[in-house]
């Protein structure tokens, strides 16, 4: 037997506390040794390890699918993650003049500025919305945004791209009237500033030519139209020339809010193949090129002359006949020294009076690069194929997307190229993404993007559903005060927003989807 089982003998109770003493001093012991050991620690690492604080769960709003609304609900819960485009819409209301906030473009710019305000992220559980106003607003301008058939993501875009031009020309003008910016004086949102000035700095700048109050209004709408800025506008250059005799047309610039992208047919391509395909060299067989017609017609008049002064040589000056055709000759020589003025200075000038001589098509190639990046790159993936029977079909093709764009390989420099053959400006020197050096000199070409919504679409080329992937920013984020060593990071949460349906997902999935159809990229 245990001595331990009778608690009533004396040597039994002396076990007992001997043992009870020992624990004691064991537990102390292991105590002493954990503060000796937490000591070390923070005497070697001289810090606490950073707490991981858990980011605040995120809400978003749904859109109720009125009937095929589908294509507006993604396009709006993609332009709500664009905060220089939110920005942008508060702007042009504000400078909304009171004349012109009744018209219909006014009308949609408040029904969408109220709707994107709901759609941004919330911190608790939020009910969906119905967007039955802006639906009735946009419907004044095309009928078919009301109709129950199903539409196209991208034309809502173009109309509500093309709504705010419309929207911005309007204010731009009203800008002009002294009354107008007198009433908008007081904005505290910086639109339309101006300085208040003492007694004594006023006779001070009464010199200056730039104290008139002409220059101050023209000072004021300068600094508004640089507000309004649309973030969307980019520029993009277009060149032709010719093979045969290596003229250049002068290159033309026009600008556009989104780039549309043929995607190859495969199974697999990437964004840099579709936009590689926009910018590719083309090749045109039946091309009239305006210089070799006027070299053509200037050999033409002056085969011409030669005839008429062979026919002078032969006949009596004081003729009738004669003096018809010095008359010509005269006319002639005159078209050949506008001709030569033309070849010398610009191909491209009027010719009055002069019928040019059409020479056989000659070989040219037209190329179209992006001339000034938007601070919003929306680029348009065309699936569209025409099938020989005269239907179209979709382009199932997977197109895989980073994070970050670099278009910098797309865009025009300071050099342009007079080669046909080469592109219009030269190819950029190969960078290194993950480099400081190359990422300080990519975003100094305003080349660097970061990918922040997409509209997807699944179905059939004439039949589907559309439903939008949107970043929300964290918290803490800035891209001003980000350096190029950290700029790659990546603390955004995702959504997938699917009309009511609202999933976190992560940044993989929304990488590896495929079926994109309108990509939202903001610059860096």
């Amino acid at each position: 037997m245990s001595t331990l089982s009778f608690p009533g003998n004396p040597r039994s109770l002396f076990v007992v506390a001997s043992v009870g003493v020992a624990s004691l001093m064991a537990l102390a012991l292991l105590s002493l040794g954990a503060g000796s050991s937490n000591s070390a620690d923070k005497q070697r690492t001289g810090k606490r390890k950073p707490s991981r604080r858990r980011k605040p769960k995120v809400y978003l709003r749904g859109l109720y699918n009125l009937g095929n609304t589908c294509f507006m609900n993604s396009t709006l819960q993609s332009l709500a993650s664009l905060d220089a485009f939110n920005a942008y819409v508060e702007r042009c209301i504000a400078l909304l003049p009171d004349s012109d906030r009744n018209s219909v473009d006014a009308a949609i710019a408040v029904q969408l500025k109220h709707v994107l305000d709901l759609l941004s992220p919330q911190l608790s559980r939020v009910s969906a919305y119905s967007p039955r106003s802006l639906i009735n607003s946009l419907s004044h301008k095309g009928r078919w945004i009301a109709s129950r058939n199903e539409q196209d993501a991208q034309e809502l875009f173009q109309m509500l791209s093309s709504t705010f031009q419309s929207v911005v020309r309007n204010a731009e003008t009203s800008l002009f009237d002294s009354g107008f910016l007198t009433h908008h004086l007081p904005i505290e949102n910086g639109i339309v500033s101006t300085s208040q000035q003492s007694d004594g700095d006023d006779v001070a700048k009464n010199d200056s030519p730039s104290s008139s109050p002409l220059a101050a209004s023209q000072s004021s709408f300068a600094s508004a139209r640089a507000v309004l800025e649309n973030p969307l506008l980019g520029m993009a250059a277009s060149r032709t020339a010719c093979v045969r005799c290596g003229y250049i047309e002068a290159i033309r610039h026009s600008t556009f809010d989104n780039l549309s992208l043929t995607v190859p047919r495969a199974h697999t391509t990437s964004i840099e193949e579709c936009l590689a395909m926009y910018t590719v060299i083309d090749r045109l067989d039946d091309f009239k090129c305006r210089h070799c017609s006027i070299v053509a017609t200037l050999a033409r008049v002056k085969q011409d002359i030669a005839t008429c002064d062979s026919d002078l040589a032969a006949q009596d000056r004081t003729s009738k006949r004669a003096k018809r055709v010095a008359a010509t000759a005269a006319t002639l020589r005159e078209q050949q020294r506008v001709l030569d003025d033309a070849l010398a200075n610009n191909p491209e000038a009027d010719l009055p009076g002069i019928q040019l001589a059409s020479p056989p098509p000659s070989v040219s190639t037209r190329q179209t690069m992006i001339a000034r990046p938007p601070k919003i790159l929306v680029l348009h993936l065309s699936r569209s194929i025409y099938l020989p029977t005269g239907g179209t079909a979709k382009n199932p093709a997977c197109v895989q997307l980073q994070r970050f764009l670099d278009i910098s390989p797309f865009t025009t420099t300071g050099h342009i190229s007079t080669n046909a053959s080469t592109p219009i400006s030269g190819p950029a020197v190969p960078v290194n993404k993950y480099s400081a050096e190359s990422l300080a000199e990519i975003r100094r070409r305003n080349c660097l993007y970061r990918l922040s919504a997409m509209v997807f679409h699944s179905g059939a080329h004439d039949s589907g559903h559309f439903y939008a992937y949107r970043s929300v920013k964290a918290a803490n984020s800035d891209d001003a005060q980000t350096g190029s060593n950290n700029i790659l990071t990546d603390s955004d949460q995702w959504f997938m927003v699917s009309d009511i349906r609202t999933v976190e997902v992560s940044l993989e999935s929304v990488l590896d989807a495929g079926n994109g159809y309108l990509l939202f990229y903001e610059r860096v």
